[in-house]
């Protein structure tokens, strides 16, 4: 049983690192500096870690029981704070990949 928690809660790492996060999920922001002939705007996403959020939810779910105690209760508690902790992961995972500089012409 320990082995087969311990493969869970590996694969639910990994999990948010090898699933890609789309586009049309994320939300922009800009904000622009101006320049003589050209502007440069930031452009930042927003991720939501809905990736991160299902998978650590489920891997907490699965483990609760045994760390927390047996039952409903283990099983929810080990499911929020999977859930919470693999949403940070995913934020964490993708903040280098947020913001970049686009040069627009005036």
């Amino acid at each position: 049983m320990r082995k087969t928690i311990a493969a869970l809660t590996a694969f639910a790492l990994a999990m948010p690192v090898a699933m890609p996060i789309g586009v049309a999920s994320a939300q922009s922001r800009y904000e622009g500096k101006s320049s003589r002939n050209y502007r440069v705007v930031k452009r930042c996403r927003k991720s939501k870690g809905e990736a991160g959020l299902i998978a650590g939810g489920v891997a907490g779910a699965l483990a609760g029981p045994s760390v927390v105690g047996g039952g409903l209760l283990g099983a929810a508690a080990g499911g929020v704070a999977g859930a919470l902790g693999g949403r940070a992961i995913d934020r964490t995972i993708t903040a280098k990949n947020r913001c970049s500089y686009v040069r627009v012409r005036r």
